[in-house]
């Protein structure tokens, strides 16, 4: 038999080698706009600039949304040379959402994030979800302490055959807040 202090230690060390390691807590999640809404758990930044540009114009929107705890302040601009669109400020309160989850079209065990954020309309109209917020869509997640990346594709209006060409470019840096 092995002393009591040896196999206390022995068992302890054996314990803590098949102890598995804990995973990262996800922050709170509140049912508000999504499904599972972590964004209040984040502060940070979200920018945008959308160009486009064709024979009636070139329009482009500037937008950098703060995020402090959840709580999210717009600022930004569209400037056009397009009489159609409708130029002016961006300013005031928007709506941010953090979801997080597993399986994309690519890969069905990939963990993902996807942040998405409105903001108020050059018209003075409020923040809207569901057609008016510009989204990262589904990014691989790596650990939710820190969701920074960016993006950049061809803009939704882009029609070569008119003579339309533009792009989308995202920035994002959010972290978990502090409580």
């Amino acid at each position: 038999m092995f002393p009591a202090p040896i196999l206390s230690l022995a068992c302890a060390l054996l314990a803590g080698a098949a102890a598995p390691t804990a995973p990262e807590e996800p922050p709170p999640c509140r049912m508000y706009l999504v499904p599972c809404n972590l964004g209040e758990a984040y502060s940070g930044t979200f920018q945008w600039t959308f160009v486009v540009e064709g024979p009636a114009g070139k329009t482009t929107e500037t937008v950098t949304a703060r995020v402090v705890r959840g709580k999210t302040t717009c600022e930004g601009s569209v400037v056009s040379t397009d009489g159609a669109t409708q130029t002016g400020p961006i300013r005031g309160n928007g709506l941010l959402t953090v979801e997080s989850g597993l399986g994309t079209d690519d890969d069905p065990a990939q963990p993902w994030y996807q942040i998405a954020v409105a903001c108020p309309g050059v018209d003075g109209a409020a923040a809207r979800m569901g057609g008016g917020e510009t989204s990262t869509y589904k990014q691989p997640l790596r650990g939710l302490a820190s969701l920074e990346g960016s993006h950049e594709e061809e803009h939704p209006d882009t029609d070569p055959v008119n003579g339309v060409s533009g792009t989308v470019r995202l920035r994002w840096s959010l972290s978990r807040s502090r409580p």
